[in-house]
Formats: structure tokens, C-alpha cells, sequence
């Protein structure tokens, strides 16, 4: 074999890893992450959530201070976004008093609730 067939081989063999890597080795607190997954067979493109957030007793409108992008992570179950999110608004209300409900509707449509708000988010962030 040629240095260019193994290379050809080598990379091929690397596209088809990489993704069975993060599968097997994803976060489980992130269950709608998908940012290696081989998108045309993954059914975490398929959930929707919705995010319903109160800062200080008042609703928040989370589309008021987020762009679109955000926003579109959040809805689709991004926990790290979704985390970003909420220490961002805790940054810029030091003491508030935030709580989220985020929910999401699987394909089999069954409806799993990530946060609810029973706590202040900002008095969990560091």
C-alpha cells in the first residue's frame, strides 16, 4: 500500500470513530446533545423543549436578552446552553431570584421536565 492509500484509509477509518466515540462517551446529564452525532440518524433533532423563566416573581422573556441561536439550543435541550443561560441573567441580576421550568416533548411523545422551578438558579450558581 502507498502512503496515500494508508492516509485515504487512515482518515476514512477516523470519520467513522470520532462519532461512535461521542456516543459512547457523551454526558448523560445532556441527553439532547448532539453536536457529533451523525445527524441523519439522530432523533435528538426531533425534540422540542420550552423554557419558561421568572426573574424576581416577574415573567422573563428570554427572547428580550438572548439571541435566536441561543434560544434555538434552548429549545432544543442544550443543557450547556441552557446553563449558560442562566448564568448569564444571574451575572447581570446579582441576587435575583431566578427559576426556570424547562420541558421537553420526545418523539414517542412522551414529556420529560429537565428543570423545575422549585429552586433560585442564582443562589446554585457559583
Amino acid at each position: 500500500m502507498r502512503a496515500r492509500d494508508l492516509f485515504i484509509a487512515a482518515f476514512l477509518l477516523s470519520q467513522l470513530l470520532l462519532p461512535l466515540r461521542w456516543y459512547a462517551l457523551r454526558d448523560p446529564g445532556d441527553p439532547y446533545d448532539e453536536r457529533f452525532a451523525w445527524r441523519m440518524f439522530s432523533p435528538e433533532r426531533m425534540v422540542r423543549c420550552s423554557a419558561q423563566a421568572q426573574l424576581n416573581g416577574a415573567p422573563l422573556e428570554l427572547g428580550r436578552r438572548f439571541h435566536s441561536a441561543w434560544l434555538t439550543l434552548v429549545e432544543r435541550g442544550r443543557m450547556d446552553v441552557v446553563h449558560a443561560v442562566v448564568d448569564r441573567i444571574c451575572l447581570t441580576e446579582p441576587g435575583g431570584d431566578l427559576r426556570m421550568r424547562l420541558s421537553c416533548l420526545e418523539i414517542d411523545g412522551e414529556r420529560v421536565t429537565l428543570i423545575e422551578p422549585t429552586t433560585n438558579l442564582c443562589a446554585e450558581t457559583p
